[in-house]
């Protein structure tokens, strides 16, 4: 229910945001659900990309994003799954478990009805 709550919120929020708070942004691409992976570095791309002890490799979302550890440090990523199903990074933080995910703070209304 509560993951079910937070999607809501999220496309929501979004609608509202392309549709009548801000049009021009109509077009950008958003997120729409993100993950946390936490995890070792395997090995580091040219390309800024990481792979990680589990397998995955994941993207920096923007130029100017360079994860600046060493390989086999300990690193936590905030990501999304792109249209083409890759790995998207777009906060991160060195060690284990270093990121809480994201959970929106609803209140309820305890108005009378």
């Amino acid at each position: 229910m509560q993951k079910r709550m937070k999607k809501i919120l999220l496309y929501g929020f979004c609608i509202w945001m392309t549709c009548i708070h801000i049009p021009s942004l109509s077009l950008a691409a958003l997120v729409v659900e993100s993950e946390v992976v936490s995890g070792n570095i395997a090995q580091k791309y040219v390309d800024r990309s990481i792979k990680l002890d589990n397998g995955g490799i994941y993207h920096p979302s923007r130029e100017e994003l360079v994860i600046d550890l060493p390989a086999g440090s300990p690193v936590t990523l905030r990501y999304y799954v792109d249209g083409s199903e890759r790995n998207i990074f777009f906060e991160f933080a060195p060690g284990l478990d270093s990121l809480k995910n994201f959970t929106p703070d609803i209140k309820k209304d305890k108005s009378p009805k």
